[in-house]
């Protein structure tokens, strides 16, 4: 009952009302997009930066995603504003006794590009004080979520900040905090990784995109600990047709994938969770400011002037050129205000 309690709110914005009289019906869709909204709100840009925590329960899935967000946010100029860590539920029986990397993890690091020293850390004990300290805390699937959640005393407020790495799969989760143009979203998480990791992707890409939008994917959730021989499994089969087609039998090509796929779509929401809110800020200062007719006859030059002494931190975010047209957009609405 307690986590039914937890979705209430995204269930009731989840239905969309039927036609003539007829009875809502479940979007999957909608609720997705609450869901986000809810995380996104959540978040307090105002410190310029993110902390997210990937947990896992198995010391192998998280410090993983940890190195390819990190590699994501580089690459997407978010070096210094997005800052992940890793930790495992060490309770879980799938957790092994040592905290050192497995060769496996070790491997596909490298495999990948990341950094060899961040991926070669003894492994960290997930602590639910560990919900205080983080913006966003990332389960790496929905069992690890649950046991999360199922922690949290009544009310703690910490549950928007919870959500399973699978949620980033969807481009309804992702892309909810602002609105894409519909032709381009296709190339959205693309254009957010360098070609060899988009190579990774491609494969599996169409599928994962469809699997998320019916809510039966749990890509991250494994029973079996992955052994170097199924890391070196191919991304491509041949089917007995003659064609060469995605490897969706073993575990990790997948699983590989949804992880470069979920890590691009969390670097998107969270940097457009950034733009969000700093963007309302600066609305509202300039609202605060400039009200009167008589304030349309200050020059752009000035009315920065002005902003720049209201907030510092909310100026600073944006640079000369986009706050001068800022100003421009909303002084050209407060005149047609006036008669």
């Amino acid at each position: 009952s307690f986590l039914l309690l937890l979705l209430s709110v995204s269930l009731v914005s989840a239905y969309t009302p039927g036609n003539s009289g007829d009875l809502p019906f479940f979007s999957l869709k909608s609720y997705q997009r609450a869901r986000a909204q809810e995380t996104s709100k959540y978040l307090d840009a105002s410190r310029f930066h993110f902390q997210i925590l990937f947990v896992d329960d198995n010391n192998f899935h998280a410090r993983i995603s940890e190195g390819i967000f990190e590699r994501l946010a580089e690459y997407n100029d978010a070096l210094f504003t997005l800052f992940p860590s890793s930790a495992t539920i060490t309770a879980s029986n799938k957790s092994p006794l040592d905290s050192a990397p497995s060769q496996e993890a070790l491997s596909i690091c490298d495999s990948l590009g990341l950094c060899s020293m961040k991926c070669a850390e003894f492994g960290t004990a997930f602590d639910i004080s560990y919900l205080e300290d983080y913006d966003l805390i990332i389960a790496m699937n929905d069992d690890v979520q649950s046991r999360i959640l199922s922690s949290l005393p009544s009310n703690s407020g910490f549950e928007q900040k919870c959500r399973s790495l699978n949620e980033f799969l969807s481009e309804d989760f992702y892309s909810s905090v602002v609105t894409f143009d519909k032709n381009k979203k296709d190339n959205e998480l693309q254009n957010m990784m360098e070609v060899e990791l988009w190579d990774r992707v491609q494969p599996f890409y169409e599928t994962l995109k469809t699997r998320s939008t019916t809510n039966s994917l749990d890509v991250f959730s494994s029973d079996s600990i992955l052994s170097m021989q199924d890391i070196n499994k191919p991304r491509l089969t041949i089917s007995e047709g003659g064609a060469a087609v995605p490897n969706m039998q073993d575990p990790w090509p997948v699983q590989e994938a949804g992880m470069l796929i979920a890590c691009a779509g969390l670097v998107r929401f969270c940097l457009d969770s950034m733009d969000a809110q700093f963007n309302l800020a600066f609305e509202g200062l300039m609202e605060k400011f400039f009200h009167r007719e008589k304030d349309l006859n200050l020059s752009l030059e000035e009315a920065d002037s002005l902003l720049r002494k209201g907030s510092f931190a909310i100026t600073g975010y944006f640079s000369p050129k986009e706050r001068k047209e800022r100003i421009r957009t909303y002084f050209e609405n407060l005149r047609s205000q006036f008669p």
